[in-house]
């Protein structure tokens, strides 16, 4: 019983180390981990007059046959307990990532969308978990990022997520929801010892607990040292990523003028700290063949989860992968007076620039074949020609919004002014586009 009490400080205690948060969000399975820190949070909001709320979120993925069995399971759970409960149903896009990593992907993406501003999201992952990972990505040959394994705490959309039973064996988790007789959920996957995580599980763990029975506990300190390490090397790798980029992009040209062994560190780190990209060795590899090491008039492109990369005039782009997948509106009439939100990015336009409609105006999109004179020229240029002339990269050029007065091209986004359409200085507007990629 004292155990049982200790766990509850415990888990209070460590709630206690965080800035009181406007919310709880309890991300529930239905499982035995995250079944014990819901009884443990129902405990605290009884026992704390000022307890923050606490909401359940559930991620019904639909990949096993009982997922909507689950998902009603917690319904019901929430339901006589009291407790504000929201469902996501996930579409698991794999993407070349395999099952595991794309619905785990699709859950923190559900996750992400929830939370606001201060709200924290508990996550039950316990010691046992800790182990495994890092024991996982040492057999995988990760790096220090890796072998830190899972954080306790992180920021994530608007909010924050936080672990409060890292530090706690799965044990006295099992013995706390016997002893007050809580149910669960057990997910028939979690036996199938062809995922390399089970295999650990039920085969490795159990030898090395025979011999180091406080293997968990060696694990989480390689973890913390890693971490540590992890965060210092990441303090230098962005002091000199700073010297690399060029707005958003990365200028490959200086990357290949810095010492080699630090091209493929400072790639990984564009890659997690712009992306949130965690890539094995391999993948890496694969990234500096495509982006470092191909021919310098390439344009190579790769898809990689939610994000397309692709090189241009030896600069690395990043954009989300659905956006040349996007509908383009056609004709959309704009006031100026207020930001016009594209598929593709928002237009804006305020007074003191050199551009002055007449007329109705609309924004399109190339069609192909478009002409015009720039605002002080003598004859006329196909667009294709001039996007080529400033350089934009192939990708970018679709979705370039065309600005049209009465039906005549008057200005190319906050690129060019056309002729007829160009204001004395300071008379006009300024134009500006910003691209949903950031470019």
């Amino acid at each position: 019983m004292t155990d049982h009490l200790d766990l509850v400080s415990e888990v209070q205690a460590a709630l206690a180390l965080l800035e009181r948060p406007e919310r709880y969000w309890l991300a529930y399975s239905g499982g035995l981990d995250s079944r014990v820190l819901l009884d443990i949070l129902l405990r605290l909001r009884e026992q704390c007059r000022d307890f923050p709320p606490v909401h359940v979120v559930h991620v019904n993925h639909g990949l096993q046959d009982a997922a909507d069995q689950w998902e009603q399971h917690c319904r019901a759970l929430c339901d006589a307990r009291d407790i504000p409960l929201l469902v996501h149903r996930v579409v698991v896009s794999e993407d070349g990532e395999g099952p595991e990593a794309a619905a785990r992907r699709a859950r923190y993406r559900a996750f992400e969308s929830t939370l606001q501003r201060g709200d924290v999201l508990l996550l039950a992952h316990h010691l046992d978990d800790q182990a495994e990972t890092v024991l996982q990505r040492m057999l995988r040959g990760a790096g220090l990022q890796g072998v830190a394994g899972i954080p306790p705490l992180r920021s994530l959309g608007a909010g924050r997520l936080f672990r409060p039973l890292l530090a706690v064996p799965r044990e006295r988790l099992s013995v706390f929801a016997q002893r007050e007789g809580l149910d669960w959920d057990e997910d028939p996957s979690n036996a199938q010892v062809s995922y390399d995580r089970n295999y650990l599980r039920h085969h490795v763990m159990p030898l090395l607990a025979a011999r180091w029975p406080a293997y968990r506990r060696s694990f989480a300190r390689v973890a913390e040292h890693s971490a540590d390490s992890a965060a210092l090397l990441d303090e230098y790798l962005e002091a000199d990523l700073g010297a690399l980029m060029d707005g958003a992009t990365l200028d490959l040209s200086r990357l290949l003028h810095i010492p080699a062994h630090k091209q493929l560190p400072l790639l990984n780190h564009f890659l997690r700290s712009r992306c949130q990209l965690r890539l094995e060795q391999a993948q890496l590899h694969m990234f500096a063949e495509q982006f470092l090491k191909s021919r310098a008039d390439a344009q190579p492109q790769v898809v990689h989860g939610p994000w397309r990369f692709y090189r241009h005039r030896q600069r690395l782009y990043v954009e989300p992968r659905d956006i040349a997948e996007q509908p383009y509106a056609q004709a959309v009439q704009w006031s100026l007076t207020e930001p016009l939100r594209l598929p593709c990015g928002v237009l804006s336009a305020r007074p003191g620039g050199g551009f002055l409609p007449s007329g109705k105006v609309t924004v399109e999109f190339r069609r192909g074949g478009e002409r015009c004179q720039l605002a002080g020229e003598g004859h006329h240029r196909s667009l294709k020609k001039l996007l080529q002339q400033w350089d934009l990269p192939p990708l970018q050029r679709a979705r370039l919004p065309l600005i049209y007065c009465d039906g005549e091209l008057a200005a190319i986004a906050d690129l060019a002014v056309c002729e007829g359409f160009s204001a004395p200085k300071g008379d006009g507007w300024q134009v500006c586009w910003q691209d949903v990629a950031g470019h």
